[in-house]
């Protein structure tokens, strides 16, 4: 049996001063061997990641639809310029049936985009209906994604005529297959004051649900097809009715989204 060492003795061959400093053996392993040569340094513009500005556009709805009021189109598409913190924000929707004039809906705004937490940022901008009987709004609201993922937007207008509307709109993306996506989408809009030319009346105006089955062939391109419901309310339903247009729609549609 060998002799149990002794406190405070020493450990022969296994000593402090074989175990730190010194030199590495000639044949020892090159650390850096695997970077080929390259060590890691100062990258260029990386200094402050949050602070790059990138640019993204994205049609989310282009789509051809047929329904109890004829056949036509229909389109949402936003666009943004900038940082993690403040972004440029362009979007745009509308539909148009021919012989009909254009939803009510239809239009364009610019928004100034800031980040209010990780998931959530505030907007405050311009909209620009577009068709006859078109207002112009400063509008504000918030954009962002809510717990489980939901893609929520809520936005409040002022119009230049002193009239008050808002849109709330919210989606959720549910993934049977990494590329098989079902999108349950719900949209309602509400206003202060009747608008015979553009159909709209006091009160909620109109509520839409969507179900849209797209199919991914590449993350920036997925045809779909879908089933959209909506529903006129209040005033916007008597102006309809005095139309003798439906207060009840329904649509098949047949699309593609893409990204770039």
């Amino acid at each position: 049996m060998p002799k149990p060492a002794v406190a405070g003795a020493p450990m022969g061959n296994m000593g402090t001063a074989s175990m730190q400093g010194g030199k590495a053996p000639l044949n020892a392993r090159d650390p850096d061997a695997y970077a080929e040569g390259y060590t890691y340094g100062d990258m260029r513009g990386m200094e402050q990641a949050d602070h790059i500005k990138i640019a993204k556009l994205l049609v989310d709805e282009l789509e051809f639809l047929t329904g109890n009021e004829g056949n036509g189109v229909n389109w949402t598409a936003e666009g943004n310029y900038g940082g993690d913190q403040d972004k440029l924000w362009v979007r745009t929707q509308g539909q148009k049936i021919p012989g009909d004039i254009l939803d009510p809906t239809t239009g364009a705004e610019a928004l100034w985009w800031h980040a209010t937490s990780p998931f959530w940022g505030t907007q405050l901008g311009l909209r620009q209906d577009i068709g006859p009987g078109s207002h112009t709004y400063i509008a504000f609201g918030i954009q962002g994604l809510a717990p489980r993922w939901f893609d929520l937007q809520a936005t409040g207008y002022v119009g230049n005529d002193g009239r008050i509307s808002a849109r709330f709109k919210a989606s959720y993306d549910m993934r049977f297959t990494n590329r098989l996506i079902l999108v349950p989408s719900v949209e309602t809009n509400a206003y202060s004051k009747s608008d015979v030319v553009r159909q709209t009346g006091t009160g909620l105006g109109n509520i839409e649900t969507g179900l849209r089955l797209r199919y991914e062939y590449t993350r920036k391109f997925a045809p779909y097809i879908g089933y959209v419901w909506e529903r006129s309310f209040a005033g916007t339903a008597d102006l309809r009715r005095a139309e003798h247009s439906p207060v009840n729609e329904r649509r098949f549609v047949a699309g593609i989204r893409f990204w770039l």
